[in-house]
């Protein structure tokens, strides 16, 4: 009896170890950004003639916005809640999608893409694991459409005929591999896929500030300040890109997205970082990743953001800005995560 009553006495001191080491853990919110890193950011906006904001991580799950205005006209003023073509941000917003339906059995990773486009050549060699890592060997041939197409038929009509298949599974980033995506789950959803990601990736946000680029008036949008570039000449250019750049999102929501929609999703992030990724490029979904840190840019004519996100941490920097061109958004965006993470972006 003795023996009994001591090893439940020394059962449960195990029982209460082993439910704090295997219970789940509480999100953690990321450190507010320290007032020297925040002067640093703000001096280089300043410095470098960007016009735009900088979300770094403030209380609790908010951002800190800093701000740099070089106009006076209000049109062209980026504020947290402007609608932003977010260009190829967009493309973890479709990963997550691809994922949840995964997730839910209605896709699988080594689908092949002839169960949904019979008629690609080769697509019975190309898996969506393929695609959401830029491997499919795809490519887009270039084309612009001569006016902005409306709906997801004509955007799926029109990838369809500007792209060609060039059977080499090396890393290449080609915006066809999420176009086509975005068209597969219009094709596995009811109402397609603006319907889909709005009413699930990004239900929790603000719609008013979530729109398709068909959907803006030119007059109501952020307007660029990059000289020789036009709504119009986004429009048609972005309108093409169902699941890769033809959606209008604020930088507030989309700071929510990545905080709420990712970081919070440990076992979304865990999936995406032990998915195989070509040897070229450590890249799944959407995103590269550089060690625990997630990061991508996004690009449109005379718009350009970027974002880094360190999974263990949730230290979050995004810059939105309609001023520079995508080679000036590139080195900014190597210099803002050395001054915020204190390292250099690996090569």
């Amino acid at each position: 009896l003795m023996t009994r009553k001591l090893f439940y006495l020394l059962l449960i001191p195990v029982i209460i170890l082993g439910v704090l080491f295997w219970s789940p853990q509480k999100n953690v919110n990321a450190s507010q950004v320290d007032r020297k890193t925040k002067l640093e950011l703000q001096a280089y906006l300043h410095d470098h003639h960007i016009n735009g904001i900088i979300l770094v991580n403030g209380k609790k799950d908010q951002p800190v916005v800093l701000r740099n205005k070089l106009t006076t006209k209000p049109a062209q003023v980026v504020t947290p809640n402007t609608l932003f073509p977010i260009g190829s941000l967009q493309k973890l917003i479709t990963g997550v999608a691809v994922y949840q339906l995964v997730q839910k059995g209605k896709l699988k990773w080594d689908t092949p893409l002839s169960k949904y486009y019979p008629q690609i050549q080769g697509s019975d060699q190309i898996t969506l694991q393929q695609l959401m890592t830029h491997t499919s060997g795809l490519q887009n041939d270039g084309a612009l459409p001569k006016k902005t197409l409306n709906n997801e038929q004509s955007q799926e009509r029109f990838f369809l005929h500007h792209f060609k298949n060039t059977a080499n599974h090396d890393w290449n980033y080609q915006d066809i591999d999420f176009e086509i995506l975005g068209a597969i789950i219009r094709q596995r959803t009811h109402g397609g896929y603006y319907h889909y990601i709005k009413k699930t990736i990004l239900k929790p946000l603000n719609h008013h500030q979530l729109k398709m680029v068909y959907q803006v008036k030119p007059r109501k949008v952020l307007q660029t300040m990059q000289p020789g570039m036009t709504w119009q000449m986004l429009s048609q250019a972005a309108s093409s890109e169902i699941g890769a750049g033809d959606l209008l999102l604020s930088p507030l929501n989309y700071w929510n997205f990545i905080y709420h929609g990712v970081l919070s999703k440990s076992k979304l992030i865990k999936n995406f970082a032990n998915q195989p990724k070509s040897q070229r490029e450590a890249y799944f979904g959407g995103i590269y990743f550089q060690g625990t840190v997630i990061r991508a840019n996004g690009s449109e004519p005379g718009y350009n953001c970027c974002f880094f996100a360190d999974y263990k941490t949730k230290r979050t920097l995004m810059l939105f800005t309609n001023n520079i061109d995508y080679q000036t958004l590139r080195q900014t965006a190597e210099e803002l995560y050395e001054i915020y993470y204190g390292e250099q972006i690996q090569p």
